[in-house]
Formats: C-alpha cells, sequence, structure tokens
C-alpha cells in the first residue's frame, strides 16, 4: 500500500514537472517571440513584459497567488489540492524565467508559432491537471465551474474567458494579425487539452449477460466497482433476464473480463469505450 502511494506521488510530481517544462516552452519558445498573448495569466504577463520588460514569470506569480488566496478562504479546493497548485505557480515562474536564455526562440512563420504554441500550451496545462494540480491564473476560473458543473470542460470555459485578453493582445501589438494567431493558439491549446484529459479520464463500460448473475455481481463489488442490474429479455426464447452494467478504467477491465469468463465462460461480455462518464466517483480529476 505504501509503495503504491509513493508511486501514485511519483506520478504526479512527473506529470506537473513535465506539463509546467512543456508549457514554459510553448510560452518562451513560440508565444512571446511571435507577440501572440494566449489569454490567460500567461497571455497577460505576455503583454506586460513586451509593454514595461516585467519578468514573465514573477507577473504570473503575483497574479495567481491572490486568486489562490481566496480560492483557500472560500475553501472551493481542498487544502492539498491549493498546496499543490502553489507549488506548480512557482516552478513555472522559475521556469520560465530561468530557462528564457536557454530556450530557443522561433522566429518564423507566426502561424506554425501559433499552432507549436498551442500545441505545447495545452498538453503543458493539460498534464498538470491530470496531476491533480494547477499553473493558476484564468484557468482557476474554469476549474471552479467545472467543480460545479462536472460536464463542463475546463480547456473550453479557459477558452472563452481568455477571448479578452487575445483582443487585448491586438491593441497593445497594435497589429490585427496578432491577434488572429492568438485566437488559433488558444483554440488549439483548448483542443489538445480537452483531448488530453478526455483520453486520461476514458473509461471501459462493461455489459454482461450471464445465468450466475449472482456470481458476476460479486466479482465487481470484490473490484469495488458499482454495477446496475437491468432486466432483459431475450430476442429469441423471450425469457427474462438479469443484464449487468457498470463502468471501470480502462487497466481494470481487461482483468474483470478475465475473471468472468472464468467464472462462467459462456456468458456474453460486452466492453466498449465510454470518453464521457460523470457522476458518482467519475467526471471529476480534483
Amino acid at each position: 500500500m505504501v509503495l503504491m502511494k509513493e508511486q501514485k506521488a511519483g506520478m504526479v510530481i512527473l506529470l506537473n514537472v513535465v506539463g509546467i517544462f512543456l508549457y514554459t516552452v510553448g510560452m518562451r519558445s513560440f508565444a512571446a517571440p511571435a507577440k501572440i498573448a494566449p489569454g490567460g495569466a500567461s497571455g497577460i504577463a505576455i503583454l506586460v513584459n513586451y509593454v514595461t520588460g516585467f519578468p514573465i514569470g514573477v507577473f504570473c506569480t503575483l497574479f495567481s497567488l491572490p486568486l489562490l488566496a481566496i480560492v483557500w478562504k472560500k475553501k472551493i479546493f481542498k487544502p492539498v489540492f491549493v498546496g499543490k497548485a502553489v507549488c506548480s505557480i512557482l516552478l513555472l515562474s522559475l521556469m520560465t524565467d530561468l530557462l528564457e536564455p536557454i530556450l530557443p526562440h522561433y522566429q518564423g512563420n507566426p502561424l506554425l508559432a501559433a499552432l507549436f504554441a498551442g500545441a505545447f500550451l495545452g498538453v503543458g496545462q493539460g498534464m498538470v491537471y491530470l496531476g491533480t494540480s494547477d499553473t493558476g491564473g484564468i484557468t482557476l476560473i474554469g476549474l471552479i465551474l467545472q467543480k460545479k458543473f462536472p460536464q463542463l470542460h475546463v480547456g473550453t470555459v479557459s477558452s472563452a474567458i481568455n477571448c479578452i485578453i487575445v483582443l487585448a493582445s491586438g491593441i497593445v501589438y497594435r497589429n490585427i494579425e496578432s491577434i488572429l494567431y492568438a485566437i488559433v493558439t488558444v483554440y488549439v491549446a483548448g483542443l489538445f487539452m480537452n483531448k488530453l484529459i478526455n483520453s486520461a479520464n476514458a473509461k471501459g463500460l462493461i455489459i454482461v449477460m450471464s445465468e450466475c448473475t449472482d456470481r458476476i455481481r460479486c466479482i465487481f463489488l470484490e473490484e469495488k466497482e458499482g454495477i446496475t442490474i437491468l432486466k432483459g429479455e431475450g430476442g429469441y426464447t423471450s425469457e427474462t433476464q438479469r443484464v449487468i452494467m457498470g463502468a471501470a478504467d480502462k487497466a481494470d477491465c481487461a482483468r474483470i473480463q478475465r475473471r468472468i469468463q472464468q467464472e462462467d465462460p459462456k456468458a456474453l461480455i460486452i466492453v466498449s469505450e465510454a470518453s464521457n462518464v460523470t457522476g458518482k466517483r467519475f467526471g471529476q480529476m480534483i
């Protein structure tokens, strides 16, 4: 049990560190050099840095920590999440400012810069989110809304809020193309983030038709998986039978399927991917 907790903690740390690094690359190597403000605290920081030279990483920290203080005071999230978010924000600040002289700055096609900035930002933000943390800024609003409405996609909510910042970038840079490229970046970032999170959250839907439903039911209970027992009718025999339906993580589906086949080799088992499962213990990362 202790080993499993240590492995889980190690995976969370790895997701956050790699995610923040990718986010930094998207911001420093592609967005900022191409004069693209991709929304969020980082987008505001890029605009402020362009006008005043104020460090991007320091600005992100100063912008996000007060917002986290409000989250802490109102107890919107658990203290452990706030603690992890503070660590992620500070790490992002350090990476953004310290790695700036080391990271390459892409000066080529602005459209390519927008596409790659969006990809790096979206994947990076998604990995941090899967690590049950956050880089702060505007995405906290998306997380707060997702907490209340689990069916909402954080990436989509953040993209909608960031439109104001994107429009502001056109005024700062005095170039309408900056707005257009920023829109591309925000859209691509939301697309990549949603795809990554949905893939990680995808579950397996298991439907079992068997003459040994009581024993099959025990398998699900032993695996600590919730099930629903439906009443069905045979298409040929018109006999009434019970159908077991349950959802489980993909990694658990194969094991449950093997156990069912061992218990009843004649059982009909249907396993399909359920890309959007919400409610009960599903659908929320935080």
